[in-house]
């Protein structure tokens, strides 16, 4: 389980041997350490170094989130010599190299197949407006296409450095393009309930955006920490790299093909008629859209019951949460 600390004043401490959570309005509770598989906390809260201590120990990661976009903002983690260091040194030449660049195409491209088979399902739905439902064939056929595009990339093994910064360049135009061509066809099936006109990060410009930003920002989390526990560094990533040099660039490679995910949870909010005012704080136009208290509860409930709901994975079913941690066990195998 992870612990989330984000209301003011919240405090983490150790007590007999176990965490031990003190909320200014909810009392108090302990968690035996063997529960705990990280430690999240935002602004207004506190951790004593005691505490601190016994999550290096036990290699529990510790993140600063953003409470307003759940992404990470900074992280303490027990890396060890050894096998991490190992996996780290492979990972600074696998994202210089040719394979580097065909995980990325190949992430890509499945984040593409799942954004198609979102829209086949949406689709699908009796609902659907029917001429809404005729051009998601053409939609489709359109975004299968970029789809080939980024597949044909995987197999070069002859890659200069020159060839990879072109193929890198090619990589953001084009997923650009896929990403604007879903993101428009999706607004038209929004129409008349939570209408955005694409996308828009930070700030979010609509409420739609808004659950889109936070979304995003729980999967940061989770792919965070996935890529922490297997031993490879968040901030040596491949192709976002040259973009965000001091971000946690491989996060933002690693969690292409699970943004779909979000994208899912946040239409099925809306098309469930489980949108409205209450869910959004009002802010000014620097700050945009801004989930409230209640909309952070809404979303974090349907989001994680997403997570631990089985999909199919590698011939099984298999918790999506788990699978991100697999993904990123079986990166830092090839490592």
């Amino acid at each position: 389980m992870q612990l989330y600390l984000d209301s003011f004043g919240a405090f983490l401490a150790v007590r007999n041997g176990a965490f031990w959570v003190r909320l200014r309005e909810a009392g108090e509770r302990a968690f035996a350490v063997r529960q705990v598989d990280a430690i999240l906390l935002t602004r207004g809260t506190a951790m004593s170094a005691d505490a601190l201590l016994l999550a290096v120990e036990h290699d529990v990661p510790v993140l600063l989130i953003d409470a307003h976009t759940h992404r990470p903002l900074a992280q303490v983690f027990a890396g060890r010599p050894g096998n991490i260091a190992t996996v780290r040194k492979q990972q600074a030449l696998f994202a210089m190299q040719a394979q580097g660049m065909a995980w990325v195409a190949a992430t890509v491209a499945r984040k593409i197949d799942r954004q198609r088979a979102h829209l086949r399902a949406l689709a699908a739905d009796p609902e659907a407006p029917d001429d809404w439902r005729a051009d998601t064939r053409l939609i489709d056929t359109g975004l299968a296409s970029l789809q080939a595009g980024f597949e044909r990339w995987q197999a070069p093994a002859d890659w200069t450095s020159a060839a990879q910064q072109q193929a890198a360049q090619t990589f953001r135009g084009q997923e650009g393009t896929a990403s604007r061509l879903y993101f428009q066809h999706l607004s038209r099936r929004l129409s008349g309930r939570l209408a955005f006109d694409g996308r828009s990060k930070r700030p979010a410009y609509d409420p739609f955006n808004a659950l889109l930003n936070y979304l995003y920002g729980m999967l940061y989390t989770q792919t965070h920490l996935a890529l922490l526990k297997s031993g490879l560094d968040p901030y040596l990533g491949v192709l976002h790299v040259d973009q965000h040099g001091d971000r946690p660039t491989l996060v933002f490679d690693f969690i292409e093909p699970f943004r779909p995910w979000a994208e899912t949870v946040a239409t099925a909010l809306v098309l469930e008629g489980l949108v409205d005012d209450t869910l959004f704080e009002e802010n000014s136009p620097e700050e945009g859209f801004l989930l409230s208290r209640r909309g952070k509860d809404v979303v974090i409930g349907r989001m994680l019951a997403y997570l631990q709901a089985p999909a199919p994975y590698g011939g099984r079913q298999v918790k999506r949460g788990v699978q991100i941690d697999l993904e990123a066990q079986g990166m830092a195998a090839r490592m």
